[in-house]
């Protein structure tokens, strides 16, 4: 039976990769591409490659796209738990991939396709023994009372969670900070990257950002792209580790695929030093990569 529940976003991944700079008002030579992705998806499917039983739980729209999503997710050996919107299209982000395999999003959130309080159904929880959540879930309009839905359904069974911030911009446009740390309040795990731990607590150093959300979280994990990893808990422990020498195709995934790793290796009994080891292998398999999996 599955022991990770990831909740949250199921999209379809249009990737552009220019050549050179864009051409404004003509055309520029490159590569576009469409996969799936979505980040809570993404951990899902990591994980489950790994051999950890995984359900995933979002929403897609009742057309051909969702239908993929859904197929092409399960096809990871995740068991998937659709909420399919009826007369929704299913979602889509772009994301832009600089000639570093850095990348910059556009989101679409639109509320036909985020989770809502009436589609949450507390048999999802069944059998599990961790729940994963992206803010994907929290930015839309009445994303407050989704998350804290979740988390409560989580603690009312003793079920640890974690958390993934997501997106520094939408942390530093959707709401107030104090509002998301409110939030994310209770989390074993937070999986920020440094622009979000930045975004989080107004500090660069990411050991000190990462102890500052110790308030928050009883362990955080702040990945910084080829700089490695920063890993703290509330016993004082600092974990430091640089990331694997790698070819970078594209670091789209590359935080949800060490999100799965460290998680994978938490459940199978391992501390934070050798589950941050596990996350830096995922990541490093996923950035080789064109797609987020």
């Amino acid at each position: 039976m599955p022991r990770l529940l990831c909740i949250g976003d199921l999209n379809a991944d249009i990737t552009i990769a220019a050549e050179s700079e864009i051409a404004e008002g003509s055309d520029t030579a490159g590569r576009v591409g469409l996969a799936a992705g979505g980040a809570a998806a993404n951990v899902a499917a990591v994980a489950a490659a790994s051999g950890l039983p995984t359900r995933f739980v979002g929403v897609v729209g009742d057309d051909q796209l969702g239908a993929f999503l859904v197929d092409e997710l399960a096809g990871h050996r995740v068991d998937v738990t659709p909420v399919i919107r009826s007369g929704a299209s299913s979602r889509a982000i772009a994301a832009l991939i600089g000639p570093h395999g850095d990348r910059s999003m556009v989101s679409d959130l639109a509320s036909a396709t985020v989770l809502g309080l009436d589609d949450i159904d507390p048999a999802w929880f069944d059998n599990v023994d961790w729940l994963h959540l992206t803010a994907y879930s929290w930015f839309p309009t009445g994303g407050d009372e989704v998350l804290a839905r979740l988390v409560g359904l989580a603690a009312e069974r003793g079920v640890p969670w974690s958390i993934d911030p997501s997106s520094a911009q939408m942390l530093a446009s959707s709401r107030p900070i104090v509002d998301a740390l409110t939030a994310f309040d209770g989390a074993s795990v937070m999986f920020p990257n440094h622009d979000e731990a930045i975004a989080l607590t107004g500090v660069d150093d990411p050991v000190e950002a990462a102890t500052g959300l110790l308030d928050v979280a009883e362990t955080v994990a702040v990945t910084c792209g080829e700089d490695g990893v920063v890993v703290v808990d509330r016993r004082g422990a600092v974990h430091r580790a640089e990331a694997h020498a790698v070819d970078v195709v594209n670091t789209l995934g590359a935080g949800d695929a060490f999100a799965a790793g460290f998680i994978a290796a938490r459940l199978a009994g391992r501390d934070d030093e050798a589950s941050t080891r596990a996350g830096l292998a995922a990541a490093a398999r996923a950035v080789t990569r064109a797609t987020a999996r």
